[in-house]
């Protein structure tokens, strides 16, 4: 047994069972001499955080007699999930990450990936992550790195896309399929200073394609997106008449359509999930269909952010897939559940696990996202604060951390009070428009130039400006533009840029986190800029240095 298993097996001392320190005390009688000169040794070199109870005290011995006995058990999920509950519990946020991620290992391994899925994002609640970044002119070469070539994928930058047909606050109003509807989507656009390059909405499986909708869309400058839901069930669609009609529809259109088919299949509440060869099956007819009929269509397959563990079963194959999505949201409650808060959530965190699965082939579209600053729990309480911080952790993520994500579309609807809202889903108040303070977030959130008005059908010719990753040994010059990517356990941190030590900024998020440095303030050279996060104790919760050299 091996130093690094002995030293981990004595960190579990919090989680070792009144059982076991019996059983501990009966082996010591049975010990040698030997054998308690090494119990001694164990006690006089613990780690220094190490506090000697009278509990601990046993813990350590029964850990010691137990390796010398040769009778050691393995190290369990639960003790490290006992061992995490006691980090967090004296704010030693670093090492709960680090055991929760290693309780989630062994679920993993194990076979249990809900349960996995339930640590890893324990464990990404208190972690810390950073990294700086420099504004860049556009770099072609180095930009087509995040660019796998899809149906109507820009090279670089995200669609900027909404849900608008529920916002009364916008104008217009009709049924399904109302030009009118097509009007609040511009009118966010001057709302938020930014034309939405998409717009989306529902319509059930047997229903005509929305032609006037889509074609009053179309000549805005605004791409139609679809999700087409088979509520009736994946036998009702065939290659027939219906299907080819709406294809031609969407065909006469002439410009760019999204259809995302039968989304969040991987969620017990659709009526398309259950059977993966069938929904597979039937997805692929579609896009046949879209292919043959109606080559202007794009094909979305869009997953919910959970449950991860049979999001792969469902995928049809990358000949059927243009685009892969995501839906994921941010609320304070998961369900209106007093006992299960989610306001502490970074909507990150909820869009890793697809990203990373996929993004390597296909674009990923955020085809739902949407901040919830009422619930149903407390309607009174307005947290457009927390919301709106939410909005912002998300955005300033997409160009730094996601930059293969290349289409976000926000949920824009009440479904507290909505008149259209399904049954059971009446929990939440996503709408922007209702709230000053989320309006103003999600204006100041698409103004980088990333967040395009306008989907691309041909080379997209002019690339947004390059948030590039600041790196060992980068050069800088003249007065650069700083951010930064931080993701830790409080929403609103505070950032110190230094230079050798020496202040240059101090920022608050969320957010980019814009710092400007002057490189003539400084000699020419080699120099160390670091940027330090302190939470709301003043407490570091991490330091990212980068060695640099200024001209």
């Amino acid at each position: 047994m091996g130093a690094g298993e002995i030293a981990e097996r004595i960190r579990l001392l919090h989680a070792v069972t009144g059982a076991e320190i019996a059983e501990g005390i009966r082996l010591l009688h049975a010990v040698t001499g030997a054998a308690k000169a090494k119990i001694t040794a164990v006690r006089r070199n613990r780690p220094a955080h190490i506090k000697l109870r009278t509990v601990e005290v046993l813990a350590v011995i029964l850990s010691a007699v137990l390796l010398i006995a040769g009778a050691g058990r393995s190290v369990t999920g639960a003790d490290y999930r006992r061992m995490a509950d006691s980090a967090v519990a004296r704010g030693d946020y670093a090492e709960a990450s680090r055991d929760y991620h290693l309780e989630a290992q062994i679920y993993r391994s194990h076979g249990d990936l809900q349960g996995a899925a339930v640590e890893e994002e324990k464990a990404a609640r208190w972690s810390t992550h950073i990294q700086m970044f420099v504004d860049a002119p556009p770099d072609r070469s180095a930009q087509l790195a995040f660019y796998t070539g899809k149906k109507f994928e820009p090279v670089y930058g995200c669609y900027l896309g909404a849900y608008v047909a529920g916002d009364n606050s916008l104008g217009g109003g009709g049924e399904y399929g109302n030009a009118i509807y097509a009007n609040r989507a511009a009118a966010l656009g001057e709302r938020i200073g930014k034309p939405l390059a998409t717009s989306w909405d529902y319509a059930n499986y047997g229903r005509p394609f929305p032609l006037r909708w889509a074609q009053a869309l179309l000549n805005d400058g605004i791409a139609p997106r679809i999700a087409l839901e088979p509520n009736n069930g994946l036998s009702r669609v065939r290659d027939d008449a219906y299907l080819e009609q709406f294809a031609r529809d969407a065909a006469s259109c002439g410009g760019p359509i999204f259809l995302r088919f039968a989304g969040e299949m991987n969620g017990d509440w659709t009526a398309w999930h259950n059977d993966p060869s069938l929904y597979k099956a039937k997805f692929r007819l579609v896009h046949d269909v879209m292919a043959r009929l109606a080559p202007n269509v794009a094909m979305i397959w869009c997953v919910n952010q959970v449950p991860e563990y049979n999001m792969d079963d469902y995928y049809p194959g990358d000949a059927y897939v243009d685009w892969v999505g995501v839906n994921f949201y941010s609320v304070l409650h998961h369900d209106n559940d007093p006992a299960r808060p989610a306001g502490f959530e970074n909507p990150a965190s909820l869009l890793e696990y697809v990203y990373h699965k996929y993004a390597a082939r296909k674009p990923i579209a955020i085809c739902e996202y949407g901040a919830s600053h009422r619930e149903r729990l407390d309607p009174a309480v307005d947290y457009s604060v927390l919301a709106a911080d939410k909005l912002t952790e998300l955005f300033s993520a997409l160009p730094r951390e996601f930059p293969r994500v290349k289409m976000v579309g926000i949920f824009d609807n009440d479904n507290l009070n909505g008149a259209d809202v399904m049954p059971g889903r009446a929990l939440n108040d996503y709408s922007v428009t209702d709230s000053d303070v989320m309006l103003a977030a999600l204006t100041r959130c698409v103004a980088p130039d990333y967040f395009l008005p306008a989907v691309e059908t041909g080379v997209q010719q002019a690339l947004p400006t390059w948030t590039r990753p600041l790196t060992v040994g980068a050069h800088l010059s003249g007065v650069e533009h700083l951010s930064a990517w931080v993701k830790t356990y409080e929403d609103a941190p505070l950032l110190i840029y230094r230079l050798d030590g020496r202040e240059v900024a101090r920022v608050r998020g969320p957010g980019e986190c814009r710092a400007d440095l002057d490189t003539s303030l400084y000699a020419p050279g080699k120099h160390i800029l670091s940027l330090q996060v302190l939470d709301s104790h003043g407490r570091t919760a991490g330091t990212e240095v980068v060695a640099v050299t200024l001209a």
